[in-house]
Order: structure tokens, then sequence, then C-alpha cells
């Protein structure tokens, strides 16, 4: 996968980006203890925010205030998350650092990511009960994603994993994008193909993450949930050819049917597609338009170069 011509964009999204984190850090320093909020919201692509900040400025927002507000909620609850999971992950480095978990003890930061949470909740209902049920949705949706993750057994590899990531964590991107439409005044019609959008962006994300993964020889329990699938699927196609007596080579029932590496690309690739030609039909701002149509290409290029 080549990506040309983002230098532009990067450029861009790197003024949101210092603008944001500005307004984010007088947000968590004048509601919570500084130095623990500092460490957990530290770092980070800010994919969401900047998705959020990015689709209101391209539908022309006007309360950029009210924007930077709700897109700190966003990621609040995002980093809280993440202190979560490196929990149940038992992940000891998060952003070149030791995780929060291990510099502070589980409970405490346990505790200090449900008061991100409780954060990130009060600001959204600040701004309006649409917002906030926003915020609830795509809260509920990631974690029945985390859940699915953790216990589902039933589903084929693919089909399992493509819905895990769709709710875990494309409902927050999608939620990005619903709101940063909605903050800036658009139609109905017009805040559901944001929101379809986020979704694509979060989906391409997300494959580009585990790609990486993959090159680097890392196993996340995503890896091994999909494992578990064939291989269980597999015995059970082997029981019921013994069983019927006619059963074909071992080997040949044994032996790995997904190329996931083709299978990442060509989904990544997919969905790219998807959200470009979602941003091409809407009638929206310049130069933010031709930013938002290559902004999924700019999520996928910042995880992909993680990969060397």
């Amino acid at each position: 996968m080549v990506f040309e011509g983002l230098d532009e964009l990067e450029e861009y999204l790197g003024k949101l980006r210092r603008d944001f984190n500005l307004h984010m850090y007088k947000k968590v320093k004048s509601n919570l203890d500084s130095s623990i909020a500092e460490n957990i919201v530290s770092g980070g692509k800010r994919l969401r925010p900047l998705l959020l900040l990015l689709v209101f400025k391209a539908f022309n927002g006007k309360d950029f205030e009210k924007a930077l507000d709700v897109a700190s909620a966003l990621e609040l609850a995002h980093n809280a998350s993440l202190t979560h999971d490196d929990i149940i992950d038992v992940d000891f480095e998060r952003r070149g650092k030791p995780t929060l978990w291990r510099q502070i003890g589980i409970g405490r930061a346990l505790i200090e990511g449900h008061r991100l949470i409780n954060l990130a909740f009060q600001i959204a209902l600040s701004e309006g009960l649409e917002i906030a049920k926003i915020f609830l949705e795509a809260w509920d949706r990631a974690s029945n994603g985390v859940l699915k993750e953790l216990m589902h057994r039933e589903l084929p590899g693919k089909t399992l994993y493509l819905r895990i990531i769709k709710e875990k964590t494309a409902s927050l991107f999608e939620a990005a994008a619903e709101c940063g439409a909605l903050i800036a005044g658009a139609s109905p019609e017009l805040i559901k193909q944001a929101k379809k959008f986020g979704e694509k962006v979060g989906i391409a994300y997300q494959l580009a993450d585990d790609y990486v993964d993959i090159i680097k020889g890392r196993f996340s329990i995503r890896a091994h949930l999909v494992f578990y699938n064939r291989f269980e699927e597999k015995i059970r196609q082997i029981m019921l050819a013994v069983k019927l007596k006619t059963a074909p080579p071992l080997r040949s029932l044994l032996a790995p049917t997904i190329d996931w590496k083709k299978f990442l690309v060509e989904e990544i690739a997919k969905n790219i597609g998807e959200a470009k030609r979602i941003v091409k039909d809407l009638d929206l701002v310049e130069p933010e338009k031709t930013y938002l149509k290559r902004f999924p290409e700019y999520c996928v290029y910042s995880m992909l170069r993680e990969a060397g």
C-alpha cells in the first residue's frame, strides 16, 4: 500500500491537533488530578477528535469551541478505554511508556479510567441530550465489541472479526463524524452520511492496525480468537466427515485457508474506496472536503508507517 500527496493534509491536521491538545489539557487540568490525567491523555494520534473537527469544518460549522469540547470528551472516553484495555490484555507498554496500571496499580488505574469516562460524559451531556445520546450508543457498542472479543465463539473467523472491529473501534469513529456534522447544523440525512463515513474510516484504521500486528509478529486477543474459531470449525468438519465416512485427507482440513494479509489489504482498500465515494457526493466546504476525502488514507498511513 502506497499513499502519496498527504503532506498538505498532514500540515492542516497538525494545526488542528495543536488547537485541540491545548483545549483538552485545560479541560483535564481543571477537573482531574493533573499528573494522572496528563499521563493518560499524553501522546496518541488524536484521529477521532481530528475526524470530528474536520467534519465540523467541512460542513461549515461556526461554533468551534463547542466542537473542541465534544472532541475532548470523545478523546477522554477513548483514552479511558485504552487504560482498561491495557489491564484486560495485560499490556506492559502504551505509546512507548509503561502502561498506567504498571505505574500506579490495577485498582487505581481502573478508578482513574472510570473518572475519565465520567468527565467525558459530563462534557457530552453539557452540550445537549443529542450529543450525550450519541456518546451512550457509541460506548455501549464499543463495550459490546470488547465482550464479543473476549467471549464469543460461534461465528466463522472473518465474520466475527469484522463484526468486532465495527463495534469496538468503528463505533467511536462513527460518533466523531456524527457529532461533527450535528454541531455544524447539518441536516439529518447529511448527519447519517457523515456517520457512515466515520464507520468506514474506523474499520480501515483498525484493519491497518491489525495488519501492522501481523507484520511485526504480534498476537492480540482478536488474533487468538480468530484462530480459535477456525480451529474449532476444522474439528467439527473432521468429526462430521469421519461420521459420514467421507473424510478427505487430514492435511487439507487442518491447513490454513485464509490469507489474512491479503484479506486485510483488500478490506482496507474497499473501506477507503467506500469512504471516498460518500464524501464525493456531498456538498462541502473546500479545502476541507478534499482533506476529508483523503482522511481515511491518512489514518491508514499513520498506522502503516509504524511498521517501518
